[in-house]
Order: C-alpha cells, then structure tokens, then sequence
C-alpha cells in the first residue's frame, strides 16, 4: 500500500505548503479463520465476524531486503559504465544516484533498444584491466607511502623496502609490479628526511601509474609509530632533482578517512553488467 504524510505548517505569518512524502509499505497477510463461502443463490453475502479480521503476517517488505533494479545508462558514470550499457544494480543507491539525476532509466524493453542505438556511437574510452583497477589507481594517485629507513646503518631503496613500505600501508604490491628510480637513493642521509620521490606500479601487467613515495629515518623505539597526518598533506622537497616535474603533477597527497572510499561502486553496490 502506498501512505502519503501531508504535513503542515505555520510559521508566524508565513504559510508552508503541504509537502506529500510518499511512504512505500507493503504487508503479506493471510486470514488465521477462513470466512464461510456464500450460496449462490443467497441474496446477500455472509456478514464477516470478528474471529476473521485477524490477519497473521507473512511478509513485511520493511525487514527484507529489495532485489536489485535492472536499469539502462544514458551517460558515462565513471566507476559504473558508458550509455548503454545495463546493469543490474542496489536499488537504493540507483534511486538515488542514478534514476533522479538522470544518468540511468529503468531497463524497459523501450529504453534497452533506445540507448542500445546511442551505444553504437559513443565514443570509445580506456578501458582498465578490471572493475577494481580504476578505483586502485584513483586511490593510489592520491596516497602518500611512508619509506622507513635506519638512521645508522647504510642501505639503499630497492624493491623490497618498497614492497613492505606498501603492506604497511595496506597494499599488497609484488616486487615484480615495482620500477624504481633510475638514480639510487642511498642513506642514511638527513638532509632526505621527509623527502619525496616516485616510484612506479603496474596494476595486472597493463595500468602503469606513479606513486609519491615519502622517506622517513626511523628512530629507536619508534618502528611501530603513527605519523601524524599533517606529515602527509603537503608536498615535500623531492629527493631527485629530475623527478621535480613528475611530483609536481602529481595529485595532492589526501588522508582516506573512511576506507570504504577505497572500495569499487560496482563492489559496494553489487552492481553487475547484463549482456
């Protein structure tokens, strides 16, 4: 059934039109004491008792979840799909973000074969490698990785360091993804503290992107240390005089507060692609 909520104002001399919100609430409901059939030839129905108007609930549309909407997209959604394309898709988030602005309609018989037209003609973009690809090299073109090195001991970057810097940070990154600087960067030296340089990953062997590296001297009984994040947000020096260009087109560093940033729309919203 379909409850609409007028409500209605007055603040002070000013009148607020009623605003109808609609309710969408569906009850399943079954007779406990079926009513006795009526004869045919009765002039008039059997009168219903009490004992048969109570209902026990069946289903409550409110405690399940709804299935998901098939809808057709009428432009480039980044993270989702070009027009035409139909998806399958959590209705709330299809309500909300998709139908109202726009950028989808329902997957009618009508609107597939419409856009299907238009997909034809649309204009080719780069694809990634998979549907978790783009959000990776979207998250890590604005990441920043925090290099620990030992202040006393002398070393030099390579892959590994790397490669742990990563999974600190959450990443699992191969060190056959890694290309390093073409000059080494070797240490202990004070004047790389909090110093920047880039390195690059390769995501599934075919999305090649640079990521901003940060050098840190680790101190006695700080190994397992949190940087505050200010440490993060700004740009630093960098430690190669010929990678200056390269950071400076770098994104700025940023600070993921909520994780679920990281995660793909089409995994969030368990969105999956019908042929």
């Amino acid at each position: 059934m379909n409850i609409c909520r007028i409500i209605t104002k007055n603040i002070g001399q000013k009148k607020i039109y009623p605003v109808i919100s609609s309710v969408r609430t569906t009850f399943v409901v079954r007779r406990v004491n079926i009513p006795p059939v009526s004869k045919i030839i009765a002039k008039r129905p059997r009168m219903l008792k009490r004992r048969h108007f109570v209902y026990e609930t069946i289903e409550d549309t409110d405690l399940t979840d709804p299935s998901d909407l098939h809808v057709v997209l009428t432009t480039f959604v980044e993270g989702i799909g070009d027009v035409g394309d139909v998806i399958s898709v959590d209705p709330y988030y299809a309500r909300e973000h998709l139908l109202l602005p726009r950028y989808a309609v329902y997957a009618t018989a009508e609107n597939v074969e419409k856009y299907s037209n238009l997909k034809k003609s649309r204009v080719e973009r780069p694809k990634f490698s998979s549907i978790h690809a783009a959000m990776m090299v979207k998250t890590l073109s604005k990441t920043v990785i925090p290099v620990f090195m030992n202040p006393k001991e002398p070393w030099t970057i390579d892959k590994k360091h790397i490669h742990i810097a990563f999974r600190i940070e959450g990443f699992h990154v191969p060190e056959d993804s890694i290309e390093l600087p073409s000059t080494p960067i070797e240490g202990p030296d004070p004047a790389k503290e909090s110093g920047d340089f880039a390195i690059y990953v390769t995501i599934n062997n075919r999305e090649k992107l640079p990521v901003r590296c940060r050098l840190f001297h680790i101190k006695p009984g700080m190994e397992t240390a949190k940087l505050a994040d200010e440490l993060y947000l700004e740009k630093a020096e960098p430690i190669l005089a010929e990678q200056k260009d390269l950071l400076e087109s770098m994104h700025m560093p940023e600070i993921l507060d909520d994780i679920s940033s990281t995660i793909s729309l089409v995994e969030k919203y368990r969105i999956q692609y019908i042929k």
